[in-house]
């Protein structure tokens, strides 16, 4: 991975703290609108509160940075549906469903990923009922 990629994908990651200290509100999301990008992903953050992946999409359009970040829900929630550490990894190319930020940065809250194989890596936000 270049310098310049690292040095992207930390500054969003940095620049997302606030969003991360007011914590918990969708309200930075466009859940009404949801796209989709091709890309593949440069880094994983497997932790709480929050899992992001940077990608890096295939199309560039624009002035947009090379690595986008995509924010998912906590760990627990994607183990619950299924996911691992392993199930997107560096190197993975795959198609992105996501709310985008509202204020037209690139990068967004993930929604769902197909990978290339058919599989498709999703996950409910509420738990499962009681049987």
């Amino acid at each position: 991975m270049s310098p310049r990629v690292i040095l992207l994908a930390a500054s969003l990651i940095l620049s997302s703290g606030g969003m991360a200290a007011a914590h918990h509100s969708n309200a930075a999301y466009d859940l009404d609108h949801p796209k989709t990008v091709e890309g593949t992903v440069k880094a994983v953050n497997w932790t709480n509160p929050h899992i992001t992946f940077v990608i890096e999409p295939d199309a560039k359009t624009g002035d947009q940075p090379a690595a986008w970040v995509f924010e998912v829900s906590s760990p627990g929630v994607l183990t619950r549906s299924g996911w691992t550490k392993r199930s997107l990894q560096p190197g993975d190319h795959a198609v992105f469903n996501y709310a985008p930020l509202r204020d037209g940065n690139p990068g967004g809250f993930l929604l769902k990923v197909m990978l290339p194989s058919g599989q498709e890596l999703s996950y409910s936000l509420t738990p499962p009922a009681d049987q």
